[in-house]
């Protein structure tokens, strides 16, 4: 990865870093450890590889210096910091610290403009150690977890999509103005995610939640249908996601929990209702060769 899209200057000799990985489809989990060094993104990399991605690093040890694009940031531990690969970066980490710690998540554009809304800010952006806190807590108990799972299930990178998100929203001082549709949308739909595992969850939560009223919360998600709508689809949604992943484990049942279903028989019917099929017999399509191993039964 670093030959191929950075300059990469060793600051400590011997030049030593090991990076343990974990990929799904819309997430690469990096975690390294490692001396000192300076990334150098030059114009030249853009145009030779044409990555485009988007990276959030957090700063476990260690603090860094770097220059995105023309915006200058300094920032340390506890922290993390955003990459837009399409743009160029300059970063230098502290070299008073001989060992270092950083912990990566990279994923596709289109995947960030949907969690993340407009990303002309994102590059250079600081999320301070306060507001990264639910995420980076996050981030390490999965690089304890990760090494003993088969595949990243749809949960896991749900979870990790929203809390990144909450944060940059956070950040970026966004959905906090009853005066911005889309961020207060974005603020909805975030606190939504993050809490379908709730069967209580409703309309009025959530607009208690985002500081709005219910009929101006209404009209958001009128395109959809109304709140109670989008939480449904969302919920089958992850469901749907659970289902597709390699050898799922775990019985309907659990899965319905999960996401705020009050049981597998709701769950069923909805399913069915949605998608013209019960979860089982999705599973059974998306697994030809048999390997998951469910139940339907409550």
């Amino acid at each position: 990865m670093f030959a191929s899209s950075a300059l990469v200057t060793p600051l400590a000799t011997p030049f030593h870093v090991e990076i343990t990985s974990f990929w799904s489809e819309h997430l690469r989990f990096h975690f390294m450890d490692g001396v000192p060094f300076l990334f150098h993104r030059t114009a030249q990399k853009l145009g030779f590889d044409g990555l485009d991605a988007i990276v959030l690093q957090h700063v476990e040890t260690g603090n860094i210096v770097a220059n995105f694009d023309g915006r200058d940031v300094r920032t340390g531990a506890g922290s993390v910091y955003a990459i837009d690969f399409s743009r160029p970066v300059l970063i230098r980490d502290a070299p008073d610290i001989p060992r270092q710690r950083r912990n990566f998540v990279g994923m596709p554009r289109a995947f960030a403009r949907r969690w993340f809304g407009p990303l002309d800010a994102i590059h250079g952006l600081v999320i301070p150690p306060d507001i990264a806190a639910p995420y980076t807590a996050h981030l390490l108990r999965l690089r304890d977890r990760l090494p003993h799972w088969t595949a990243l299930d749809a949960e896991a990178v749900a979870q990790t999509a929203t809390l990144m998100a909450q944060a940059i929203t956070a950040a970026l001082g966004h959905g906090t103005s009853l005066n911005d549709p889309a961020r207060l949308h974005q603020k909805a739909r975030l606190y939504i995610e993050a809490n379908l595992g709730n069967p209580d969850l409703s309309a009025a939560e959530v607009a208690r939640s985002i500081g709005a009223s219910r009929s101006r919360l209404f009209a958001m998600f009128q395109p959809v249908g109304g709140v109670e709508c989008f939480i449904r689809s969302a919920r089958l949604e992850r469901i749907k996601a659970a289902l597709s992943a390699p050898a799922q484990p775990h019985p309907i049942a659990v899965l319905a929990e999960a996401v705020g279903f009050r049981s597998s028989a709701q769950l069923s019917r909805l399913f069915r209702q949605h998608y013209g099929m019960t979860p089982s017999q999705f599973s059974a399509r998306a697994d030809p060769g048999g390997v998951r191993r469910i139940s339907e039964r409550a």
